[in-house]
């Protein structure tokens, strides 16, 4: 019958069914874990380019905190990001 479905596959669609990877849940998905935040600041000459190394803290919709390789508390804001890349496996 046309436009029928059975129980069998809208489970199979479901389990098929992937979130989008947005970057704020993969942060959020991966406290704990070594991270490299490429990042660029259009609009400043001496912060132009700049690479941030951590652990990630906390996360939110539009912010990552690290705690950088010194022990300092860093925020930054994802609209800066370019890319990230992590040491070990992610969840995501």
């Amino acid at each position: 019958i046309p436009g029928y479905t059975t129980t069998n596959q809208q489970q199979t669609t479901q389990q098929n069914r992937v979130d989008p990877a947005y970057v704020e849940n993969i942060f959020s998905k991966n406290h704990g874990k070594i991270v490299h935040i490429y990042l660029s600041y259009p609009d400043s000459l001496e912060w132009r380019d700049r690479v941030f190394d951590g652990t990630i803290l906390a996360s939110g919709r539009d912010y990552v905190l690290l705690r950088d390789m010194e022990g300092k508390n860093v925020l930054l804001w994802l609209i800066y990001i370019n890319y990230a890349i992590f040491d070990e496996e992610i969840s995501y």
